[in-house]
This record gives C-alpha cells, structure tokens and sequence, in this order.
C-alpha cells in the first residue's frame, strides 16, 4: 500500500469531473495516511467522492481514506444497475490497494448497501471485517415491513404537502455548473440506474457487527433503523446525530468525523497488511 501520497484538495477531486470523454478512476485517495488498514468510502445516489471529501478530511486519523466512484461517471463506460455488482466492481478496485483483510468500509445512504454487500461477501471468503459504518442507509421501502411501510408512506404524504422540494433522495450538491454538460449526463444516467439498484436489492443476513449513523429529523427514511436491520446483522449499534439525511456530509460533517474517528481509535492495534 503506497502511504507517500499527499492528500487531494476539494478543487483536485472536481476536478476530475470537469473533464470530458476522460477516464474517471474507479478509487480515489481523498486522505492520506500511513496507517493499516485503509478505510474505503461508497457515496450516495447521484452522486461522486467529492460529496465526500467535507467530512472525510476531517476524521482525526492516520488511516488513509479512499473514495470508491460509481462505475460509469464518466460516460465511458456502462453503469451498473445492481448493488451486487457495484459490490464486485468496487471489490476489485480495494484488492489492488489492500488484498486481504482485515476492511475498513463505510458508506452514505445506497452506499451503506454498497458497503454491507461488500462486508458480506468480503466475510464469505474468510476476510475479516474491522469496521462495517452505515451512514442512513436503508433498503427501498418494499423490503422493509408493512408496519414501517405504512409510517413511512404517512409522513411522506404530509411532507410533500407543504415541501419544496420535490427529489426525495437527491444526495448530488449544487456542482452542475462545475462539470461539463457531458459528464453532468453521465452523472444522471448512473443515478437511474442507482434508482433501479435500490428498488431491486434486498439485503441478506450479515454475520458481523454493523455501525449505524441515523440522521435524527427522519423525512424520508424509517424512524427506527433497528426495526429494520437488526436482524440483517448480527450486531447492530446505532449512533444519532441531529439532523437530516442530506445534512450528514455537510453541516455535520465534523460530528459524523468526530464518531468515524472514535470508531478507528477503537480498532485493536493494526498490523502489516500484505499487498
């Protein structure tokens, strides 16, 4: 693992969107670090490691952290349209950085799925997880129970009678004019196809412990998250934080650093890690 690297500003990662009909990488170095292990982040739906450079550079840790990008942000390439396969194709870009264990894998709402997907499959070969964060991250609401269903389907009525807003899960900052028309598309279609992701996945048992970030002023997700994955893991803690789903990364960005930071001074002393 190459520890020399310097850490990227907020304007070198824009940068890589603001370039049109070039590669984008697959994993990104937001943080620098020389401590093992390295700790992979997924963002969310529509949107790009940048949304996650705010509280990442602020965890208060030596552990390098890397971005992992959606597949097809650059409009080069097909997006995936399955988190199975967004698990796999993000697999593959971590063994070239870290080729066994044990992870570090966090993830902000779809790429809370992303993450637990990957800690599965990681666990079935025999990998051990370290850390497991979920940042709000829920499954489409079909695969949560009717009980849940129906609270949610209430509270969703009654916000969109007096809301603005009118994009339940946009999780894309205001970076349009930064990026080039083309990339901008590109960044639209791999969102549909996050949208078919989240409607066609239903998570499966995780046999490890799961860390939970609930965002407090529930609008568009379930009120209580054990309700819905405590028995999807076989450890489950949640911790809360005051504010909404999109505030998480932004206004809070220093709280969730200061817990994600707490998270890895607890981890047991890490050792050399091959590859």
């Amino acid at each position: 693992m190459n520890t020399e690297e310097a850490s990227p500003t907020a304007e070198s990662l824009a940068d890589l969107f603001r370039r049109p009909n070039e590669q984008i990488p697959s994993l990104v170095l937001i943080k620098a670090g020389s401590e093992s292990p390295p700790i992979f982040m997924t963002h969310g739906i529509g949107d790009t490691v940048l949304g996650l450079f705010r509280f990442a550079s602020q965890v208060r840790s030596a552990h390098p952290i890397y971005g992992l990008q959606a597949k097809g942000s650059d409009g080069l390439e097909e997006p995936l349209g399955q988190i199975e396969e967004m698990a796999e194709f993000h697999l593959d870009a971590i063994r070239g950085v870290q080729s066994h264990g044990p992870y570090v894998l966090v993830g902000y709402s779809l790429g809370g799925l992303v993450a637990l997907e990957m800690a599965r499959r990681l666990s079935s070969d025999g990998e051990k997880i370290a850390l497991l964060v979920m940042l709000d991250s829920y499954p489409d609401r079909r695969h949560i129970s009717l009980g849940q269903q129906a609270r949610l389907i209430l509270r969703l009525a009654k916000t969109r009678a007096t809301a603005l807003r009118s994009r339940p899960i946009s999780e894309n900052e205001s970076r349009g004019s930064q990026m080039d028309q083309s990339v901008a598309r590109a960044l639209q279609r791999v969102k549909d196809y996050q949208y078919r992701a989240l409607r066609d996945y239903r998570p499966q048992f995780y046999d490890g412990k799961a860390n939970f970030v609930r965002a407090a002023i529930s609008t568009f997700f379930p009120d209580n998250p054990a309700a819905v994955w405590s028995h999807l893991a076989r450890e489950f803690e949640v911790e809360t934080l005051p504010c909404t789903h999109l505030e998480l990364l932004t206004t809070q960005a220093e709280s969730l650093a200061s817990y994600i930071s707490r998270l890895l001074a607890g981890l047991p002393q890490a050792h050399e890690i091959s590859g």
